[in-house]
């Protein structure tokens, strides 16, 4: 009997070795806890580790499965987006460019995909795209330009009836004025209607001019009018301007196209000479305007 007992405890210390042993390897993920049950215990601490080795393993697995599944989903679903992304970089065409190509399909899609968008954005493609052989294409472009045009009527219509309630209502004067000024500036004018909306601008510069006067507003007036070729206000209006703001390069500047604009070259040398003398500080866009009435003197 004796010799079964330290047979058993024989095997049990080979037992407890080789799981303290594999365990510092790595091999088992069991804590050290566990290895003090199973040396404290025979048998019973053995089965008890080896239930719970397997439990972990099981669960580590599941884990580690789950883990890379969702990594590979992850991957998958970025790589989707980029694979989307980059198929919509490659579909993206200019729409000059796409206007030439005899892909109607591109031509029209592009065409939806402005016109879902700001068409304010693509006046001046709009405004090409007019004259496409592609009859579906010049209807879409016309459409979308005659939109444009009827919004800004629109507003012009709203701001005018206030107007004609009270005229001098400097709020509605002010949004007046910063609507013409998109408007000339959004692509869709030109020729005798562009002159109309430059005259329309002029005049209610002048309302607001007689409200309060500001360098601003002066100097935006006289530009229009230069534009315009009313070069009997406009030059009224830079002496004024130099005389009230005798600091700002503008009204040089203004004085320089004036004389430019009446062909008087001697107007021009003298306003460079004033220039010279009063050492006005000039901006880098100025000093070209400069420099280039400079060079022939």
């Amino acid at each position: 009997m004796s010799n079964y007992l330290w047979l058993f405890l024989l095997l049990h210390l080979i037992v407890c070795a080789a799981i303290y042993v594999m365990s510092k390897a790595g091999i088992f993920r069991a804590t050290q806890l566990s290895i003090a049950i199973v040396v404290l215990v025979p048998i019973w601490g053995f089965l008890c580790f080896v239930i719970l080795e397997l439990k972990l393993r099981f669960r580590s697995d599941a884990v580690k499965e789950l883990g890379l599944e969702k990594l590979l989903i992850n991957d998958e679903f970025h790589r989707s987006i980029l694979m989307d992304e980059n198929a919509a970089d490659a579909s993206v065409v200019p729409l000059e460019e796409a206007l030439i190509l005899n892909d109607a399909f591109t031509r029209r899609e592009l065409m939806m995909d402005i016109l879902y968008a700001d068409p304010g954005d693509y006046v001046e493609q709009l405004q090409a795209a007019r004259m496409n052989d592609d009859g579906e294409v010049v209807h879409y472009a016309v459409t979308a330009l005659v939109e444009l045009q009827k919004e800004y009527d629109l507003e012009f219509q709203r701001l005018e009836r206030i107007l004609a309630l009270d005229p001098d209502d400097e709020n509605t004067l002010g949004e007046m004025i910063r609507l013409s000024e998109r408007y000339l500036s959004s692509g869709l004018l030109d020729g005798n209607a562009r002159n109309a909306e430059l005259y329309r601008y002029s005049g209610y510069l002048s309302k607001r001019l007689l409200q309060t006067r500001t360098a601003s507003l002066l100097s935006k007036k006289i530009d229009t009018d230069l534009k315009l070729g009313e070069y009997d206000e406009a030059h009224d209006n830079i002496k004024e301007f130099l005389t009230e703001w005798p600091d700002d390069e503008r009204g040089y500047l203004y004085l320089i196209r004036y004389n430019a604009a009446t062909g008087n070259r001697k107007g021009i040398d003298d306003v460079l000479r004033t220039l010279d003398e009063r050492n006005v500080y000039i901006s880098p866009a100025g000093r070209e305007e400069v420099r280039f009435w400079s060079i022939d003197k």
